[in-house]
């Protein structure tokens, strides 16, 4: 089901039975307006900004079961609230007891790698098919380092020789990935905190919304997503949940973000530098339009193997996580897969 987004400091929300009502004050530039929203059709909420919403709207998301996630209109993730149906602490006492064995850490690690890497040649190979650039010498040379860099994972002995390749495919990824974006919005290698162009604002903005679905779908299997396998435990940081977006940065965030700008849903016109951090951010506009867009992105039906039944990319980030429940069953588990993109 889709997410319920309430987007800017404008929107009052009311609860009427089993229904929110949202009103929208009006402007100059926009006309007042009122929805009713049933409950029975929304599957999560994300509050951007600082809509105004009482407690007992709280209170009747948590009775549903619906999952609320906050995001800074600067795309920060503050966290998200969640009723914490599912108290499995059987499976976060074997989470914390896998976390604890290097060789657990290591096999999982490799796969998440492996299948990320795997994921940024896939991504390169589509982006370079649609424009017939296939077959440049630049493209292969790119698609041939990737391929090299995801076979030597299953040769790695540590954390720290994996995370190596991890940063060499990153470098080599992005140096490719640039030459797809627009000429108005042009990306010159990845920066952030805060991001300094509209194309890693919204590279960033994406990672966060995404990482924020992969965090409540952890959570509402009782796992604690601040253990990870490849990412460290540190303070403010979900390392497992940073994990498991790994694999999807290429397939759902990065094709994403080059289909707003190549195909001009977002423009310059819809970002705005901060005078305080000189950061670049999406305005509130752009907000509407990225989450109308992002919707339909989850929820598109594919089959990730001709065999295979359809499914869509919110059921492969519930997957992912079943993988992780059968990963620490068997950190070798032969049928426990990422998200590979088809």
């Amino acid at each position: 089901m889709p997410s319920l987004v309430l987007n800017g400091n404008k929107i009052t929300v009311r609860r009427e039975s089993r229904r929110l009502v949202l009103s929208r004050a009006g402007d100059d530039r926009v006309a007042s307006a009122t929805i009713s929203v049933p409950l029975s059709d929304v599957d999560r909420a994300m509050v951007v900004g600082h809509p105004q919403i009482p407690v007992s709207v709280f209170q009747r998301l948590m009775r549903e079961g619906i999952s609320v996630s906050f995001i800074s209109e600067r795309g920060k993730w503050y966290g998200t609230l969640h009723s914490d149906h599912d108290q499995n602490a059987a499976r976060r006492l074997l989470q914390y007891r896998r976390q604890s064995e290097p060789a657990a850490r290591l096999a999982v690690s490799q796969k998440l790698i492996r299948t990320k890497i795997r994921n940024q040649r896939r991504a390169l190979q589509r982006l370079g098919a649609n424009r017939n650039d296939g077959r440049a010498s630049a493209q292969l040379d790119t698609l041939e380092q990737l391929r090299h860099l995801a076979r030597k994972t299953h040769r790695t002995g540590n954390l720290a020789e994996l995370r190596g390749i991890e940063g060499m495919a990153a470098a080599t990824y992005f140096n490719r990935l640039a030459v797809f974006f627009p000429e108005n919005t042009p990306f010159n290698g990845r920066n952030r905190r805060p991001p300094r162009d509209a194309a890693n604002a919204l590279l960033s903005w994406t990672y966060t919304i995404v990482l924020s679905e992969v965090d409540t779908a952890l959570r509402t299997q009782g796992l604690d997503p601040c253990l990870g396998f490849l990412h460290e435990i540190n303070a403010g940081t979900p390392a497992l949940s940073v994990d498991l977006l790994e694999p999807l940065r290429a397939p759902v965030c990065d094709l994403l973000v080059l289909n707003l700008l190549n195909h001009a849903i977002l423009t310059p016109e819809d970002f705005h530098v901060n005078a305080d951090n000189g950061g670049t951010y999406l305005n509130e506009t752009a907000r509407k339009k990225f989450f109308h867009h992002y919707e339909s992105h989850m929820q598109r039906k594919f089959k990730p193997a001709p065999e295979a039944e359809h499914t869509d990319l919110r059921r492969e980030i519930t997957q992912q996580v079943w993988s992780v429940l059968r990963l620490l069953e068997n950190p070798t588990h032969p049928e426990a897969e990422f998200f590979l993109m088809p």
